[in-house]
């Protein structure tokens, strides 16, 4: 049985064991006081009750388009892609963000460290906005160039 829902603080230990890297406490702790604070949503999804992956869907965007809800650090266990599971945790946060009366969603990613995910996007139309990539940030060491892309979800 697949099951998404919110993160729980029962669930770090978990998330933790699917992702250990760039998941810290801080990070894991920051992002349950959002969701707490109704600034964004820490999705998590289970099969048969184990944990296998997870998104952050924020409210108020990001710093390049804070007029429309952002996906972030959409992560699904290795094992387990290709089966599906990043596209439902996606089409679930689109129904959220069109349950709130947004008309777009958007995401970011790494065109040439994520081809896979970047084609993922495009196969559900989301489109590349960015005329350049820019600097999200650098994890263990490495740059991390992403684009963005957006959903219309009006139609």
């Amino acid at each position: 049985m697949i099951t998404i829902r919110p993160v729980i603080y029962s669930d770090i230990s978990s998330l933790k064991l699917i992702r250990s890297e760039n998941l810290s406490d801080e990070i894991i702790n920051q992002r349950l006081s959002d969701q707490n604070k109704g600034d964004s949503e820490f999705l998590i999804i289970e099969v048969d009750g184990q944990i296998i992956g997870f998104v952050v869907l924020k409210w108020t965007g990001k710093e390049t388009h804070p007029e429309y809800p952002d996906m972030g650090d959409l992560y699904i266990k290795d094992s387990e892609r290709g089966k599906g599971f990043g596209t439902a945790l996606i089409q679930e946060c689109e129904n959220k963000a069109k349950n709130k009366g947004f008309k777009k969603t958007g995401l970011a990613v790494n065109p040439d460290l994520n081809a896979n995910a970047k084609r993922l996007y495009e196969k559900l139309d989301y489109k590349v906005i960015s005329d350049k990539p820019y600097l999200d940030g650098i994890y263990n060491g490495v740059e991390d160039w992403v684009v963005d892309l957006e959903k219309d979800l009006s139609s």
